[in-house]
């Protein structure tokens, strides 16, 4: 249970694609910076979303074995 919370959560939020724009906008980050969390964001968000439905129960699972509402 606590592995499949720490999947479910465990991606970077789109909340950080914003903290990154203010901070690269009042030039508190370098865009070099900026653009290696926009990158590592981006992965985990593709990552995360395809372990979440090929092993675990979600109404999106891949396997009807999982497909749960």
């Amino acid at each position: 249970l606590a592995g499949e919370a720490g999947v479910r959560l465990g991606q970077m939020s789109e909340f950080s694609l914003l903290l990154v724009a203010v901070a690269v906008q009042t030039q508190v980050m370098s865009a070099s910076a900026a653009a290696f969390v926009q990158l590592a964001t981006l992965i985990t968000f593709v990552i995360s979303s395809t372990v979440v439905v090929v092993r675990y129960p979600t109404p999106i699972a891949l396997s009807d074995r999982l497909r749960r509402d």
